[in-house]
């Protein structure tokens, strides 16, 4: 079996009193998908949050317990939180370009790494964009303003920018709660296609997404970790009844 990526042992999180996370221990391979369900409120965003170093921003934060990522400890003393953020890219509920162009939106988190010549920023750009399933539709607007682009196409835009300085995990917070059926396929198609290439972790409460795109599934529920497993498992055989409940819509947070 391949070393995990990503690695939580007994990470507890509180917003103030509140435990928003009960000492979740979690491993995730390199290359896969993995799905994080539950009821609104269990603590799924603060998990990726608390590998992404995000909460650092929030005030009143405790936070207990170990993260890894790629074997380095992320909350240790001297880990630059910038470069971490390069290696775990984040991907929003709704999509956030920069007020710049296409092509720029792309080429930030480039250019904050260093000197960079034009033909190698294109090179990256529109490597970046084939990616995320976005170049052909752009090839020929990349200097168009980014906000001028569908719901949709913003979202491959974010998920380009952040694949544009090389992560080797994908966040994404419900990245398609705010799109169309359409744009919605075209993102979990996209998810397939980047699958194996990077360790992708995916909030999400649609229930079928998930089965359609995640090779194993987490169930949380008020703060706890309930259990993990093979998709397929965890749809049609999972071990705790509060899994099962909320699976059929019975399960009362």
């Amino acid at each position: 079996m391949m070393a995990p990526t990503v690695r939580c042992d007994q990470l507890s999180v509180w917003y103030g009193r509140h435990p928003a996370l009960k000492s979740v221990s979690l491993s995730v391979q390199a290359g896969e998908v993995l799905a994080l369900i539950g009821p609104s409120g269990c603590g799924k965003s603060t998990l990726l949050r608390a590998i992404n170093r995000l909460l650092d921003e929030v005030a009143h934060i405790r936070i207990a317990g170990n993260v890894w990522v790629d074997d380095e400890d992320i909350y240790q003393k001297g880990v630059d939180v910038t470069t971490l953020r390069r290696r775990v890219g984040m991907v929003f509920q709704t999509p956030n370009p920069f007020p710049f162009t296409i092509f720029n939106n792309v080429a930030y988190g480039l250019r904050l790494t260093g000197k960079r010549t034009q033909s190698e920023l294109r090179r990256v750009v529109e490597a970046s964009l084939t990616k995320a399933a976005l170049w052909d539709e752009v090839r020929g607007k990349l200097a168009r303003p980014a906000l001028s682009l569908s719901g949709g196409q913003q979202q491959r835009l974010c998920i380009a920018r952040a694949l544009a300085v090389e992560p080797t995990v994908l966040l994404m917070d419900e990245p398609t709660a705010s799109l169309d059926p359409l744009s919605t396929a075209r993102i979990e198609d996209l998810m397939g296609q980047l699958k194996g290439q990077y360790t992708i972790m995916m909030v999400t409460h649609n229930l079928r997404q998930a089965a359609r795109v995640a090779d194993r599934t987490a169930f949380f529920a008020k703060g706890e970790l309930v259990e993990v497993g093979l998709t397929r498992q965890i749809f049609t055989a999972p071990s705790d009844r509060r899994t099962e409940e909320y699976l059929t819509g019975r399960y009362e947070s």
